[in-house]
């Protein structure tokens, strides 16, 4: 998981009231927010939330495996801040650490055990979030790179009066995020996005970035899940055009959502959001229990697209290995391996793993034994990761089950337990499929001579489900396609053949 993706879940998942002394906290943190900082988020320890409201927070996004985990070790590591007396936590993104994780502030008020808070941020057992360096400056322990960590030691930060108007803006939220744009973050938006789109009336980016003085989030979540935004302009006029920037993208992010499948429902949602301007601030106020797909959409098509890329890479090692194998035997492997009687022992995802920089564990294995011999068996556990689409069913990874599958029939590249010359793919290795990321209801046990079946009847049943409106398939020049559901069946089973002759039209 990435330090970005980490980032966003703690700050979803952390509740933060600090109480109305806003001054006293602000002072709090200032000697450790330079010049720099794009952002400080407060978060009081004592009143940790539970993922209920992670849930109303990030709707659907909440169900995400990796972000249930992070979730859990959230909850530990704030446990073990608490037991080592901590009481609040600060949270500075610094863009010069970026993409790294923010510096991390825990205030030493008295009682606090300090070595045992800087052991929890360097040493969190089970988190993802782990800090490089602490060290004890002033009157906290700072978390950060060596160079955040030397910065702050040496720093003499001038005042961020801007800070302290921002956090007490959400003085009694208990989720507060302050934005504090710096001069030099400014003109660097300004040189790489000149004009506004025009889509949202056009003209300077200077409306933005010089009539916004800084902006906060407020979130609570209880009784219901809500967000205030508050931006405050540097003047009545100022704040006008701001909010009519505001409307104008609420409305190119309604009309979009219209289009969109993975947005349908939301209309109404964007449309009931409206932004005010009062005084000198535009202010909006969402509910978050309708809009929460608003940030899990986006977060989730963002996992997704990773998640496909690395199914790509899966599906291109494998493309290489076979092709290495290629060199080192004279033809792709086989199907599987057969004992003397011709029965099927193993699969060729056993064959591969030479080439997959797995030869430790092929030696492991007895190529004259089944899949399910005593010995083998016991190699099932230790599949490489490799064998797993990161799309798949984390449970059936845990059983030793892959998707990743070949297609098994007399006129594929894998008949049987012969290995198929290049030579004889004359139907071309780019129209010809290699290996395909099936469904979890395909799916086999690694080591197991079992694939996807394409005669004497061909089926697609199972094959699409990892991925939204189709799934990867890799060929046998080492390319990967992207086929959507609806390719035609005869498509597929004639790609599946590599000397039948068919005119393909791969769509």
């Amino acid at each position: 998981m990435s330090p970005l993706i980490s980032l966003v879940a703690t700050l979803a998942l952390t509740a933060s009231p600090q109480g109305p002394d806003v001054a006293a906290k602000a002072a709090e943190i200032a000697p450790y927010v330079s010049e720099d900082a794009l952002a400080v988020a407060g978060f009081d320890l004592t009143r940790w939330q539970t993922s209920a409201s992670f849930r109303k927070i990030l709707g659907k996004l909440a169900d995400d495996a990796d972000l249930s985990d992070l979730t859990s070790a959230i909850d530990g590591r704030v446990e073990a801040l608490k037991k080592a007396g901590a009481t609040s936590l600060f949270l500075v993104i610094d863009p010069t650490e970026m993409p790294g994780y923010p510096i991390a502030v825990v205030p030493l008020t008295g009682g606090e055990d300090a070595k045992a808070i800087a052991e929890v941020l360097t040493n969190g057992s089970g988190s993802p979030i782990r800090w490089p360096k602490t060290e004890t400056i002033g009157k906290a322990v700072v978390a950060g790179s060596a160079g955040a960590l030397a910065r702050i030691r040496e720093a003499k930060p001038g005042p961020r009066p801007e800070l302290s108007a921002a956090l007490a803006s959400a003085a009694n939220a208990p989720i507060r995020i302050a934005l504090i744009p710096t001069k030099a973050q400014r003109r660097s938006i300004e040189e790489g996005f000149p004009t506004l789109p025009p889509e949202v009336g056009g003209g300077p980016i200077e409306t933005v970035t010089r009539g916004m003085l800084w902006a906060s989030f407020a979130i609570v979540t209880e009784p219901k899940a809500s967000l205030r935004v508050e931006v405050r302009a540097k003047d009545g006029e100022s704040a006008i055009r701001l909010g009519k920037v505001a409307k104008d993208a609420l409305g190119v992010l309604a009309t979009a959502s219209r289009s969109n499948p993975t947005m349908v429902g939301l209309t109404d949602a964007i449309a009931a959001m409206k932004p005010e301007v009062v005084g000198e601030s535009i202010q909006l106020d969402a509910d978050l229990e309708k809009t929460a797909a608003l940030v899990s959409v986006p977060v989730l098509q963002a996992r997704e697209a990773a998640r496909r890329t690395q199914c790509v890479n899966n599906l291109k090692q494998f493309g290489l290995a076979m092709h290495n194998y290629l060199s080192a035997h004279g033809s792709f492997p086989p199907a599987y391996v057969s004992g003397k009687d011709g029965k099927p022992l193993l699969s060729w995802r056993v064959l591969i793993l030479p080439f997959i920089e797995q030869e430790a564990l092929f030696k492991e294995f007895h190529l004259d034994e089944a899949w399910d011999s005593p010995h083998n068996k016991a190699l099932i556990p230790r599949m490489p990761r490799v064998f797993t689409c990161p799309s798949a069913s984390k449970a059936l990874a845990a059983e030793g089950k892959t998707a990743y599958l070949v297609p098994r029939g007399p006129a594929t590249i894998f008949p049987g337990a012969v290995g198929v010359k290049i030579k004889e793919i004359t139907d071309g290795t780019s129209n010809t499929i290699l290996v395909v990321d099936a469904g979890d209801d395909l799916a086999v046990i690694w080591t197991k001579p079992d694939d996807w079946s394409t005669s004497p009847e061909f089926s697609i049943r199972g094959l699409f489900g990892h991925h939204r409106l189709g799934t990867n398939f890799g060929l046998a020049d080492g390319s990967v396609r992207f086929l959507r559901e609806t390719v035609p069946t005869e498509t597929l089973k004639a790609m599946t053949t590599r000397n039948v002759g068919e005119v393909i039209a791969i769509p």
